[in-house]
């Protein structure tokens, strides 16, 4: 009624006065909406999640990525990091198929991950048939020759030994099957192909011999490589778990990780569009176990954002988290000392 009042008033200077100033209300109010505007899913802030996690990849691989001069040969051991040895055995490759290059040696590439946090960023969640696992060492071993791949010659196998002073029972060698690991003997039922042994080799050049004590195996497949064992939860004790952004969060700006506190277990959670949540849907995590839930994301280039949450698993868990602006240094050394 006011309002109508005054915009009636029929002296043509005030009029225009007093419409400006109408008009200069209403223009604020309006402001003050903008200011608290929450974007709707069609309106999300943008982003590439695949820059900041190629860019942590990239700065990982000085602490992951280990090469090797292997001869043509064969008959050789390398040490790589401070917890795996492979040998390679005699004519391990068909010079027909893969003619020794010039220079008398394949190139030997391996990528170590042996952390939690190496696990999370450059290797395979620890998922089998839709069981948890619990790795020791994961790496992936690609033999080159002027950077073509090599494979093994039929009944060859590279001895894999991984340092370990306590090695347990029922360890099971598993190959890499995209995001997913299968056994290597493909039969859940054995679990024989990993054993625990010592051992003492010496370099040819008369150097310090590289001894150890730990597991033993043999692969006859190069790529990725697994040592891990199963978490035996019956069924009945396991759970799917869901982790819920804010809206401006999705599968293309955002990823979530699971990593158990007491396992070196990584869980990678989907995003799910159903439910606009980032689930793990294999309903392979243990109730009553610790985790860590670690988000990570990037809402334009630099632009990075960063939550970690301690929780313990529930049934049908659903867990609310809001990812915080936060430096890049800060999300890789976090990662770093997982």
């Amino acid at each position: 009624m006011i309002i109508k009042g005054l915009l009636g008033y029929k002296n043509g200077v005030m009029g225009k006065y007093v419409f400006g100033l109408v008009f200069l209300f209403m223009m604020m109010s309006c402001g003050e909406d903008v200011d608290i505007f929450v974007p709707k899913s069609s309106q999300a802030v943008g982003g590439d999640i695949s820059r900041l996690t190629t860019k942590l990849k990239q700065d990982f691989q000085s602490d992951i990525q280990y090469t090797a001069s292997c001869d043509c040969q064969g008959g050789q051991f390398f040490e790589f990091d401070k917890d795996l040895v492979l040998v390679i055995p005699p004519q391990f490759v068909n010079l027909n198929q893969y003619p020794c290059p010039q220079s008398g040696h394949y190139d030997l590439e391996v990528t170590v991950c042996d952390t939690k946090g190496e696990i999370m960023i450059a290797g395979i969640p620890t998922i089998s048939e839709n069981s948890l696992l619990e790795s020791r060492i994961e790496f992936n071993v690609q033999i080159k020759s002027e950077g073509h791949e090599v494979k093994l010659d039929h009944g060859k196998k590279i001895r894999v030994l991984v340092n370990d002073p306590d090695p347990r029972d029922r360890m099971e060698l598993f190959y890499g099957n995209g995001t997913d690991w299968l056994q290597a003997d493909g039969n859940p039922e054995t679990w024989g192909n990993v054993g625990s042994d010592d051992w003492v080799f010496q370099d040819s050049s008369g150097g310090d011999p590289v001894t150890g004590f730990g597991y033993s195996a043999f692969s006859d497949s190069t790529d990725w490589i697994n040592v891990d064992v199963f978490h035996t939860i019956p069924v009945e004790q396991r759970t799917p778990v869901c982790v819920e952004l804010p809206e401006e969060f999705t599968n293309t700006n955002a990823e979530v990780f699971m990593v158990f506190t007491d396992y070196k277990s990584v869980t990678h959670m989907e995003g799910d569009s159903s439910k606009m949540q980032f689930c793990e849907g294999h309903q392979s995590t243990p109730i009553g176990f610790r985790v860590t839930f670690v988000v990570i994301a990037e809402q334009g280039e630099g632009e990075y954002f960063f939550a970690a949450k301690n929780a313990v698993i529930t049934p049908n868990m659903t867990e609310v988290i809001v990812p915080k602006r936060t430096p890049y240094e800060e999300i890789k050394n976090y990662i770093v000392h997982l």
